[in-house]
């Protein structure tokens, strides 16, 4: 199987938009996904060649280069939670159980292909606070993590989780009445640290996941510190988490960085400690993968 190459999202070369080198890597990751079989560069270039997206052949390398490499950064960063290998001048899938970063990988497509927007299983946006839930307790050993997403606590309402968030913290009282209209209070992951004298003062992360490839950049200053410090009466100010599941370049990392003012995980962050998950998620994952692969589009 090929996938459909997108008309736009990481080139032309003579086109005055930036270049989207993470985008074009996600797209050579997906086909070789999809397709079961190694890509080789030279076949590739065959791909690109008389295409919008490259002027000419030394175009077309001169891309694959830069994507090949961004692909061995990965696979260097996330190592055994990586699932594709990387030889010279080829790429191949080289374990399928890496469900986290291919869940992730998947979810990142709908910004090259628009369709997909609508067309994927909505239960992503779940699946993914779970992921990053599972990622932290393996990046932060010792605190408590606690999914408090909208599906996790619809039947409470958002003064559930405000009450909830208080309860963790040790705060002093709550008021869910300054967030009119966030159903769970921008907040879809709380991490706290305890200590076994039980007295407050405890850092405290409240993180939004995003998973809309038109409206990440919106949501990155969320949850609203400054709000949530009207609703709880914290005894020491919590920290900002944002994640995605994108694997975003170095201007979009400093740009979210910069917005959010707190902790960032993008797709390398947080599967890179997944290598292996815990049984129900990872067949929950398997499952959605199922369903979406069928949903991408593939060249005629």
């Amino acid at each position: 199987m090929l996938l459909e190459l997108p008309s736009a999202g990481y080139g032309p070369a003579h086109n005055p938009t930036r270049r989207r080198i993470e985008l074009f890597a996600d797209w050579i990751e997906a086909e070789a996904l999809l397709s079961g079989e190694p890509l080789t560069k030279p076949g590739l270039v065959d791909r690109l060649e008389g295409t919008s997206l490259v002027t000419d052949s030394d175009d077309a390398w001169a891309l694959l280069s830069d994507a090949f490499n961004v692909c061995r950064s990965r696979r260097r960063v996330i190592r055994e939670a990586y699932p594709f290998s990387i030889a010279g001048q080829s790429i191949e899938l080289e374990d399928v159980s890496r469900k986290a970063y291919l869940f992730c990988l998947l979810a990142s497509l709908p910004e090259q292909y628009v369709p997909l927007r609508k067309l994927y299983p909505t239960d992503f946006r779940d699946l993914f606070e779970e992921v990053v839930a599972a990622s932290l307790r393996l990046i932060l050993p010792g605190w408590d993590v606690y999914e408090t997403g909208w599906s996790k606590i619809a039947s409470e309402g958002k003064a559930g989780i405000v009450q909830r968030v208080a309860d963790w913290a040790k705060g002093k009282f709550h008021d869910p009445l300054v967030f009119p209209a966030a159903n769970d209070a921008q907040v879809d992951v709380a991490v706290v640290k305890r200590f076994s004298d039980g007295r407050s003062a405890l850092p405290v992360l409240l993180g939004q996941c995003a998973t809309g490839v038109t409206d990440w950049k919106d949501k990155t200053a969320r949850p609203n510190i400054e709000r949530w410090c009207k609703a709880v009466q914290f005894s020491s100010t919590p920290v900002r988490l944002f994640a995605v599941p994108f694997a975003l370049d170095l201007a979009s990392f400093r740009e979210a960085s910069v917005e959010s003012n707190g902790l960032v995980l993008d797709r390398v962050r947080v599967c890179e400690t997944l290598a292996v998950l815990p049984s129900e998620l990872e067949a929950k994952l398997a499952e959605w993968l199922d369903r979406a692969s069928p949903l991408i589009p593939l060249a005629a």
